[in-house]
């Protein structure tokens, strides 16, 4: 893999995508945010609610005080799992935009919401990886990190092809990885400097260096995809 050669192919990408993905990225990372808002809105509300109704409650009181707060806690719970199927979806679509960004395809701001039929898989997907890199990582933080590259294209796999289900994409993914670990840790790494001028202008950097990373892990993932024999002929 030439990384130089990827990153540039990845920045002529951008400049061609109309609208421009720095405009996407701004969205994307808005509804992101607001999302975290409203989650934090919502748990200090009924914490404030909850707290005001136990002060003025008896001792006798107290098994209405817990239900009160197993009320609160559940509206916390539900509000955050609705949040999070909402975001995953939203994630996911940032994944297809990214790709069809490489690939010079039409697209654009709706790709974000264009996914929420399938809400359920996509986070079915995201636990499935979540749950196993952390099981992973219960042995030592090295299998933690192995396990999560190895599983780090089974999005862009469902992106690419929705209709495949969890467990393809994940066994794909390791197929995919095999052999390539480190090279695609390296690429990573190789970012860390851009993270950084990320950190360094508040976050302001992050309108290009999210758009950047991201179409050009999606231009990885197709470059370790087998030609297509039919393509080739032509």
């Amino acid at each position: 893999m030439n990384r130089a050669l990827l990153k540039q192919d990845a920045k002529d990408a951008m400049r061609a995508a109309n609208p421009h993905p720095v405009l996407v990225t701004l969205v994307y990372l808005a509804i992101t945010m607001a999302a975290s808002i409203v989650t934090s809105i919502v748990s200090a509300v009924t914490g404030v609610t909850s707290g005001v109704f136990m002060s003025g409650v008896s001792v006798s009181s107290a098994d209405q005080g817990a239900s009160v707060s197993f009320v609160t806690a559940l509206i916390v719970l539900v509000v955050s799992l609705a949040l999070t199927l909402v975001m995953s979806a939203i994630q996911f679509g940032y994944y297809v935009y990214s790709l069809k960004v490489f690939k010079h395809e039409e697209t654009g701001i709706a790709e974000l919401w264009g996914h929420f039929p399938r809400m359920l898989k996509i986070f079915g997907l995201m636990l499935w990886i979540g749950l196993f890199t952390w099981l992973w990582s219960l042995l030592c933080f090295i299998p933690g990190i192995i396990a999560a590259l190895r599983y780090s294209q089974a999005f862009y796999i469902m992106a690419e092809d929705p209709d495949k289900g969890i467990r393809e994409c994940v066994n794909e993914s390791k197929l995919l990885m095999s052999g390539r670990l480190w090279e695609y840790f390296v690429l990573v790494l190789s970012f860390i400097l851009w993270f950084l001028l990320a950190s360094i202008t508040c976050g302001i950097a992050t309108l290009y260096v999210t758009p950047y990373v991201s179409v050009t892990m999606a231009g990885y993932y197709l470059s370790l995809k087998p030609a297509d024999p039919a393509a080739s002929a032509e």
